[in-house]
């Protein structure tokens, strides 16, 4: 009985894989805005570690290049829609130093949101969006929608 309990409060099981996941952003057709110009070093990094609890979505997101290092690292959390293998979650980073632009941008907030369809245990697509706020200067408030594709790794570094 109490097991049946417990199964009940914590919600449903999904196939998709506890992980290290690499995320590529589908490119050209994939990179809806960049006002950022994050994506233009072709050799960004993008990862995530994925938790799943029941319906519960928990990510660590990094975005990193080789040139330039770890820029931005979120904590995110979500959960899966109702009675279907799609998840989002979102996270913010506050006080943050990006470079957009060619300048490096002190941040207020960077708000992170991603959208994700299970495509197999082992696979998600969908798009990611973030966001820059900031005061000053107008030059460093930004925008980034792409699509990208992940895939569960063993070569990728978890953040």
């Amino acid at each position: 009985m109490l097991t049946t309990s417990l199964m009940a409060c914590g919600g449903r099981t999904h196939e998709q894989e506890e992980g290290c996941y690499a995320l590529n952003p589908v490119r050209p057709s994939g990179i809806i805005r960049d006002e950022c110009h994050l994506l233009a070093d072709s050799a960004a990094n993008l990862a995530a570690r994925l938790t799943v609890t029941g319906n519960i979505v928990e990510m660590d997101f990094r975005f990193s290049t080789p040139s330039q290092g770890e820029l931005l690292t979120v904590s995110m959390a979500g959960q899966f829609s109702f009675n279907e293998e799609v998840f989002s979650a979102d996270g913010t980073a506050t006080n943050i130093f990006l470079p957009i632009g060619g300048e490096v941008c002190q941040l207020q907030l960077v708000d992170v949101h991603l959208d994700a369809t299970s495509e197999s245990s082992t696979r998600f697509s969908g798009l990611i969006r973030i966001s820059t706020t900031t005061p000053q200067p107008e030059s460093c408030i930004c925008q980034a929608w792409f699509e990208y594709q992940a895939g569960l790794s063993t070569n990728a570094s978890c953040p």
